[in-house]
């Protein structure tokens, strides 16, 4: 099967990616089952569906007519049966590997041979995923980020026994409904940018608890520094700017110095253990209570949709 053979994809989840992976799917034009394990879930799932769709269409991202062309092709239930009319599939439900092991062998064994499956995780291996499936080479992990309607990132990664045309045919799909794939060759955990992203997380911790900046601090000169060049500014092109001669010099000088730990921060262990959870408890790095989380969410997603209509443009 190639990618123009995708037709009709089925996103299993209606929690918080599944909603926004099928408003990608539609808008694209295509055929879309959003399915869920209950009446209930279902419903929440819609509603996800229609308030991402509303955003986009109240911020002039997408027309009237786009909208509303884009609800006509989705389809909701909860009947996991639907997955037999389907080219692609994109599990997106409750990140534990025997439930997701599990659910890779009931959609085995009602879906065709033909029919792709992916898994949207954040972390798991897609090798370890498909690991009781028949046929794993047609498995595949599809990170999409987080808002998924949103974000343009969908990470592609090649499990150990997944096919090349698997990975090439899931990768052209995603071009095909204007996300920005990037494929990773091999299965490790936290595919690519998730172990960028947690380094950053190391590092940025490491210094509040060094006492060497406030969490305030470490987030403005992401935010105000490297953060902001970064759509257009990648790392590796910035050593190729300064010179890799340069770029070799100050990793000699700082490396030494950063955080190296294999372990989890004790500061973050400390928090955990205190019942500081974040902004679901009112208290984390911040204390939310004189914060708004939802207003935080608001200016995230009021960039991001600025910077989704420049890829429409």
């Amino acid at each position: 099967m190639t990618t123009d053979a995708i037709e009709q994809v089925a996103v299993l989840g209606t929690g918080q990616m599944g909603p926004g992976i099928a408003v990608a799917t539609t808008l694209a034009g295509v055929k879309t089952q959003l399915i869920g394990r209950s009446a209930d879930s279902v419903a929440r799932g819609v509603a996800g569906y229609e308030a991402a769709l509303a955003f986009l269409a109240e911020h002039e991202a997408v027309t009237t007519d786009e909208a509303a062309a884009a609800r006509s092709r989705l389809i909701a239930g909860a009947d996991l049966r639907a997955v037999g009319e389907v080219d692609l599939i994109v599990e997106s439900i409750v990140e534990h590997l025997p439930t997701k092991q599990e659910m890779m062998v009931t959609l085995e064994g009602l879906c065709g041979v033909q029919t792709f499956i992916s898994s949207n995780t954040s972390g798991l291996r897609i090798t370890d995923i498909a690991a009781q499936m028949t046929h794993p080479e047609r498995a595949v992990t599809t990170h999409f980020w987080n808002p998924a309607h949103l974000m343009p990132l969908v990470e592609v990664i090649q499990g150990e026994r997944t096919a090349d045309a698997t990975v090439d045919s899931v990768y052209a799909f995603c071009r095909r409904i204007g996300k920005e794939p990037v494929v990773g060759r091999k299965d490790l955990p936290g595919q690519v940018c998730n172990r960028l992203f947690q380094a950053v997380i190391r590092e940025a911790i490491d210094l509040v608890e060094q006492g060497i900046a406030s969490p305030e601090g470490v987030e403005t000169a992401i935010k105000a520094g490297m953060g902001l060049r970064f759509p257009v500014w990648g790392p590796l092109e910035h050593l190729d700017a300064v010179g890799l001669d340069l770029g070799l010099k100050v990793q000699a000088t700082v490396l030494p110095s950063l955080c190296r730990s294999a372990e989890p921060a004790r500061l973050l262990n400390d928090l955990v253990a205190e019942g500081h959870l974040g902004a679901k408890t009112g208290r984390g790095f911040y204390d939310w209570a004189t914060r708004s989380m939802d207003e935080l969410k608001q200016t995230r997603d009021l960039f991001l949709v600025e910077r989704f209509k420049a890829r429409r443009a």
